[in-house]
């Protein structure tokens, strides 16, 4: 019968389960796995963020040479303008919840829509046109003036005209003293005939 058993095909499935029950006889040590060392703080984390413990997570904080998208919304025209811009300074290094409490200072009227260590997103509102458009309105002299937003931030004084303000209708004259944007010089030119003649 051994002999039989030698020239089995299954004598090597055999022989595994007979080693597997040995082996399952003898107590097995399981070892924790090793503590991973935590790294020591290197000298540009020190400086990114002074005052964490060594080995302190930064992947949520702001890194040197991280990006500002700036995307600025036009209300009276619905256009939107976006910037991209390294980060201030002053804004490294900083976590969403600090940066947050501080970007209010250092760039009045923005709102955090985005961020990772490496690009931060902002949205900032402005009650004035984008520069794809004209403003007309009375100016301090009381003579209509025209404005266009130049810089992406302020209108400024592109052209003073004769047209006194007191010489339009009462209901051009409410509108005129907030202003009236104009989507192009054409309909601009077409408004300011029309009250010269």
């Amino acid at each position: 019968m051994f002999s039989a058993f030698m020239h089995s095909p299954y004598r090597f499935l055999i022989a595994a389960a007979v080693l597997a029950a040995i082996l399952c006889l003898f107590p097995v040590r399981v070892d924790a796995p090793e503590a991973q060392e935590i790294p020591p703080q290197t000298a540009q984390e020190a400086e990114i963020a002074p005052g964490l413990p060594a080995g302190a997570d930064l992947s949520e904080r702001t890194a040197s040479g991280c990006m500002l998208h700036r995307t600025l919304y036009y209300a009276p025209c619905g256009h939107s303008v976006q910037r991209r811009e390294a980060l201030p300074a002053q804004l490294v290094g900083l976590s969403r919840q600090a940066l947050e409490a501080e970007i209010g200072d250092v760039i009045p009227g923005a709102t955090v829509t985005g961020f990772s260590q490496s690009e931060v997103d902002i949205s900032l509102g402005t009650d004035i046109p984008c520069p794809l458009h004209w403003v007309l309105r009375g100016g301090e002299d009381g003579m209509l003036t025209v404005l266009q937003n130049r810089s992406g931030e302020a209108l400024e004084i592109v052209r003073s005209t004769d047209i006194p303000l007191s010489g339009v209708s009462e209901s051009d004259q409410a509108e005129l003293v907030e202003g009236r944007v104009f989507d192009d010089v054409q309909a601009l030119e077409g408004y300011l005939e029309s009250l010269s003649s």
